[in-house]
Parts: structure tokens; C-alpha cells; sequence
């Protein structure tokens, strides 16, 4: 689904997104975006709040900053698909090209920052109708 999609449907009305970010300004921009498609947003900054969060609420997508304060994101993720067993799509940022250890980790995708509001969007048509397709 192209960005102009995106433009004229709201992607996340009435889903809930859990976004895990410590940087300020990202979650700023993050929330600006989301909330803009509809998203019901949670924001943690911390993966152990987030992980609290996930135990108790389900979500239906989660953005996950692969670079988290004292946190490997990627085992964060092995972590929520294992321990948890979350087949949530999961979404990751990063600065720098994780996109196969990312998705070998149990990232559904992932997108290198600066993270652009129409490729945040693509990505999400991308990873819903996935999920919706899982056999």
C-alpha cells in the first residue's frame, strides 16, 4: 500500500499501540504520527515499564527504539515472542541497518531513522495485513 493510501485512511482507529521510546523528541514526533492514524497510544520509556505493560494489556502494535537505554532490544524482543509468547507486530527503530538481525530476532520489520511519517505508515499497512494473512 503506497503513502497516499495511508493519507486517506486512518490505519490505527481504535488500535492500540504500545510505543517503547526514551528519546523525548522521537516520542513527540512518534505520537504526533500515530495518533494523527487514530492510535490509542501507550508510551513507555523504559522496557521494563513496557514489559509490565505487556504482561497485563494487549496491544495491537508495538514500535519498539532498537537502541533503548541498557537494553539490547533485539533479545528484548526474543524475550517478548518466547516468554511471552507475543505474535504482536513488532516494529523496530534504529539508526543504523538491523534489518535481517532484526527480523531473525522476532522484529516483524524494521525502520532506520529519521523515521518518516509515510514510511511509518507503509510499514504499518505492511505489517497489519501480514499479520492478518499469518496461516
Amino acid at each position: 500500500m503506497p503513502y497516499s493510501f495511508a493519507l486517506k485512511t486512518k490505519l490505527l482507529i481504535d488500535q492500540k499501540v504500545l510505543l517503547i521510546e526514551d528519546d523525548e523528541v522521537h516520542q513527540m514526533l512518534l505520537t504526533f504520527m500515530l495518533k494523527d492514524q487514530g492510535a490509542l497510544l501507550t508510551v513507555e520509556p523504559d522496557k521494563d515499564e513496557a514489559l509490565n505493560k505487556l504482561r497485563n494489556e494487549k496491544f495491537d502494535l508495538i514500535l519498539l527504539d532498537t537502541r533503548l537505554n541498557n537494553t539490547n532490544a533485539l533479545r528484548f524482543t526474543q524475550q517478548l515472542r518466547t516468554e511471552l509468547s507475543l505474535d504482536t507486530p513488532i516494529i523496530g527503530m534504529s539508526s543504523v541497518n538491523l534489518q535481517g538481525r532484526g527480523i531473525y530476532n522476532g522484529l516483524d520489520e524494521v525502520l532506520m531513522r529519521p523515521v518518516e511519517y509515510g514510511q511509518l505508515m507503509d510499514t504499518i499497512a505492511l505489517v497489519k495485513n501480514f499479520a492478518r494473512n499469518k496461516i
